[in-house]
């Protein structure tokens, strides 16, 4: 273990700035990317899991680098940087195994020390995709999306259900919800049953 030296890769958010560093005393090539001296770090246990919950990782030490400034952090361009970790062979530069990849969470600043946490890959299983199918409009009143005119909307604020669109601001066809979508007694309905569920056609 006494060969092996950490190696860390920083990515902003729009790829437009990387810093690579490694906590040995000298520069390092690893797969044709140079790693330069100076990050001296102590680092809780990495964890990998098979749960879906992102593990965050704490790490405080100090950076010193070229390519990463106080006033760059404070200004947030590292906020959500992508972080990959490898751990070295500095004798066998061939010799490299993965550690760790995520984002980074926060970070604060202090002359040349820091302390920074970070989320793993995980966490982008916390975010939300695509639409959410809903009975509301899920539009702004107003907005590009919406298409309402301020100017002459006959008032300034919409409850985002089906029936004010169409009656109130005339816009039906510019809907963004699913009025249509069934309710829970839709679903539990039986051939024959009688239940006859307002979930069953369009929100009034």
């Amino acid at each position: 273990m006494t060969t092996y030296a950490y190696c860390w890769t920083l990515e902003t958010r729009d790829s437009s700035k990387t810093v690579r560093a490694t906590d040995h005393d000298l520069a390092l090539v690893v797969s044709g990317e140079v790693f330069e001296p100076g990050l001296a770090l102590e680092t809780s246990v990495i964890r990998e899991t098979l749960r879906p919950e992102p593990e965050p990782l704490d790490l405080e030490g100090a950076l010193h680098s070229d390519g990463l400034t106080a006033e760059d952090l404070s200004n947030g361009v590292w906020d959500g940087a992508r972080v990959t970790i490898w751990r070295v062979n500095w004798k066998d530069m061939s010799e490299k195994t993965w550690l760790w990849s995520g984002y980074l969470s926060e970070i604060e600043s202090e002359g040349g020390s820091f302390r920074v946490r970070l989320a793993s890959q995980k966490a982008d299983l916390e975010r939300t995709i695509g639409r959410v199918f809903g009975r509301r409009c899920d539009a702004a009143l107003g907005d590009t999306r919406c298409g309402v005119d301020l100017g002459a909307a006959p008032q300034q604020s919409c409850d985002k259900r089906f029936a004010t669109c169409r009656e109130v601001f005339a816009n039906a066809e510019n809907f963004r919800g699913f009025p249509h979508v069934p309710g829970n007694d839709v679903l539990v309905a039986g051939p024959g049953d009688a239940r006859k569920g307002g979930s069953r056609g369009i929100e009034r």
